[in-house]
């Protein structure tokens, strides 16, 4: 998967582009760093402004090299010379905009940044990346951000390595940037017809980087759903396709572990009879799964961390009843396939939205890209809630835990005229919502 992140300077392009590969695992290129490592050693070389046509020249025998660094900017070499904070300095940031406008330099590192994107899976951030170096990206977002707020994190980002510099005149060089980088004739800063606009003004960076990750999810989940019969589904239970596994250990579990958790179980009303439904629970233990299959009326299609497939014979268990793997932190385009024929072919799919199990029995961070299943056309989502489960396994002994799963309302889901994006957001807010709602339910005895 290609993703481009455009907009001008100030907008944040750098730090979400670098933490949106990080969260997908996908590879970062900071191309602006590639622009300014250019630009440092032409003015070294004395280009600038009167000789800016051997600039192309200049960057064609210049060996960049990258290396990521874990919570920080890239770290940008030009053989064994480290530039990073070099090319972040003012001089570098006022002549950047024209040495770029270079047609030599432009073809130079163009050809640079498609070779990378060729070999695929990487995020890159410019000004052009969607409109002229990868037109073709799976996925373009362009970020915005008032000329104030922009300013006033080049002054940050400016303290943060020892250098004052007046807000004034910050906001003089922004302003007159994005003007040059807007007029002018070569790869001109503008948004692509197909890219969506985020303004980044009044955003966290966590906001920003879950608002591209539930659009990536998006690009995933708008995808053809291919045929069911090209993954093997078992049915509803007791259904004429119901694997032979899953009808017996479903035949004799459920009043076994009511009997030995003394379960209640409430709410299994709201799970409709038939067609395509999410059952989205919160995480305690591993054991989630087969609790939550035992109080269902419905096989569940469970999504499972790919970590549990390492053990084959589990592996195989797991694939005969149904569950299917997801490589977590990371875009997996096989598991969002599978989890859309598990919908398409009418059947319920078990996600769990925290992503990862909360000990203390804590309401998690619920991912937007996972509320993205909720969104297809003619999909239930249930919120489930259980409780007891983190206690079953304490110290490497089993216990008997009393444990509850109560099942909520269906999901009220967002207008469909809002972006799709947004939709994801606040879905995942009324999630959280039915949980605590759920929790309160329990804490009252209801």
């Amino acid at each position: 998967m290609i993703i481009t992140i455009d907009g001008p300077a100030g907008s944040g392009k750098s730090t979400i582009a670098r933490e949106v590969a990080k969260r997908l695992g996908m590879r970062y290129l900071d191309t602006g760093a590639m622009y300014r490592t250019i630009t440092l050693l032409a003015l070294e070389a004395g280009l600038v402004p009167g000789r800016l046509d051997e600039a192309g020249a200049l960057a064609a025998a210049t060996p960049l090299r990258f290396e990521e660094r874990r919570d920080d900017l890239t770290r940008v070499f030009v053989r064994d010379r480290e530039v990073t904070d070099e090319i972040r300095g003012r001089a570098v940031s006022q002549n950047v905009s024209a040495v770029s406008a270079d047609q030599g330099v432009r073809s130079v590192l163009t050809r640079k940044q498609r070779e990378e994107a060729a070999r695929g899976d990487l995020v890159l951030e410019g000004r052009d990346m969607g409109t002229v170096v990868v037109p073709t990206a799976d996925l373009k977002v362009f970020l915005t951000a008032s000329i104030e707020e922009r300013a006033r994190r080049r002054q940050l980002q400016l303290e943060g390595q020892g250098v004052s510099q007046p807000f004034d005149q910050l906001t003089a060089d922004i302003a007159a940037r994005d003007a040059y980088d807007s007029g002018r004739e070569i790869a001109p800063l503008r948004k692509a017809d197909d890219a969506v606009e985020i303004d980044t003004s009044a955003l966290t960076i966590t906001q920003v980087i879950d608002a591209v990750c539930a659009l990536v999810a998006e690009k995933h989940l708008s995808a053809p759903a291919t045929q069911a019969k090209k993954w093997r589904l078992s049915r509803m239970v007791r259904g004429p396709l119901d694997t032979l596994l899953y009808r017996f250990a479903y035949s004799f579990l459920p009043p076994l572990w009511r009997l030995l958790f003394r379960m209640t179980i409430s709410g299994r009303d709201y799970l409709p009879s038939s067609g395509a439904v999410v059952l989205a629970s919160n995480h305690r233990s591993n054991l989630d799964p087969f609790f939550l299959g035992v109080s269902s009326s419905r096989q569940i299609h469970f999504m499972a961390k790919a970590e549990l497939w390492k053990v084959k014979p589990l592996g195989r268990v797991l694939d005969i009843l149904g569950t299917f793997p997801v490589r977590r932190g990371e875009a997996d385009r096989m598991a969002v396939k599978r989890a859309i024929e598990v919908l398409s072919a009418g059947g319920v799919l078990g996600i769990f939205p925290e992503g990862h199990r909360q000990r203390e029995g804590l309401l998690g961070e619920i991912h937007p890209g996972a509320s993205l299943f909720s969104l297809r056309e003619g999909v239930v989502t249930i919120p489930v809630l259980m409780q007891g489960t983190e206690n079953v396994v304490k110290g490497r002994m089993v216990r008997f835990p009393r444990v509850r799963v109560a099942f909520g309302p269906p999901l009220e889901l967002p207008a469909k005229d809002v972006p799709r994006a947004q939709r994801a957001l606040l879905t995942s807010e009324r999630l959280i919502e039915a949980y605590r709602s759920l929790l309160s339910s329990s804490a009252d005895g209801s």
